[in-house]
């Protein structure tokens, strides 16, 4: 039996994270997006694919002028598949790790497009908030675009989930509006996930950061979502005392070690 997402009634972190996950299904026009407990999310109405791999599902909510876009994650870390570790990974995710380590803005051409593609729907849909959900390669699409919106204030959330902090790549203006969004974003990181790189405090990210208070598990399990934990409330577990953690001081060593080999290759070259 289904029933409908309520205005009043929000979604609980556990359906948020239920909600993200069907961004990685491959979802066709007029089907209806239906969460595990039976909660219809509203109807398929626009499927993005780009020649330069940006891949969205837009979904028009079932009972109020509302837009969810789902940001598509890297199909190569589920699947394996040798052209999306390619296309995804090599060409996005790793240029995007190396950019973050260096502090250099070099932003890959699917940032761009997905920036596009966004700014493009809220122009189509002009009487509609819209509520965004993006994890790994998702989350950094879904980022870019938000730096880049032109309506900021349509955006009624956004639910991102273990994505590098891509903070460290705008410029002032792109910086600029994330700070008007900073309190409609909820960044979702898990501390042992080794994708999650870049978070060396509270404040130099896009939105709100959320550490999981996660369990241990396998690599790759873990960047999909396999540490999280609930409780009964199906709250998420949140760590109180990050900055702490070993995490992001290996973060923040690394970037500083690798700006003095910089620095030093620099003087070297002089």
């Amino acid at each position: 039996m289904t029933h409908l997402v309520s205005r009043k009634q929000s979604l609980t972190d556990w359906q948020r994270v239920q909600l993200a996950q069907l961004e990685y299904h491959d979802w066709h026009l007029g089907e209806d997006v239906l969460l595990p407990d039976g909660q219809l999310i509203g109807e398929v109405i626009k499927v993005i694919w780009t020649a330069d791999g940006f891949r969205a599902t837009v979904i028009r909510s079932a009972a109020y002028p509302q837009i969810i876009v789902l940001f598509r994650g890297s199909s190569g870390v589920r699947k394996g598949d040798p052209t999306t570790w390619t296309n995804e990974w090599l060409r996005v995710n790793l240029p995007i790790g190396n950019a973050i380590i260096n502090q250099v803005p070099d932003v890959p051409q699917e940032l761009w497009t997905a920036s596009k593609e966004f700014n493009h729907l809220l122009a189509s849909y002009p009487q509609m908030t819209f509520f965004l959900y993006g994890h790994s390669l998702g989350s950094i699409n879904a980022q870019f675009a938000l730096a880049n919106c032109h309506y900021p204030e349509r955006i009624s959330a956004a639910y991102l989930y273990e994505g590098p902090n891509l903070y460290w790549l705008l410029d002032a203006k792109q910086r600029q509006t994330t700070t008007l969004l900073r309190c409609q974003i909820f960044n979702y990181i898990d501390p042992l996930d080794v994708v999650a790189l870049g978070y060396i405090d509270m404040e130099h990210t896009i939105g709100l950061l959320r550490v999981i208070d996660s369990m241990m598990t396998s690599p790759i399990n873990q960047h999909m979502w396999g540490g999280y934990q609930f409780d009964k409330q199906q709250n998420l577990l949140l760590e109180n005392d990050f900055w702490q953690n070993r995490r992001a001081q290996i973060d923040q060593r690394l970037i500083t070690a690798v700006q003095k080999l910089n620095q030093n290759n620099d003087e070297w070259e002089r």
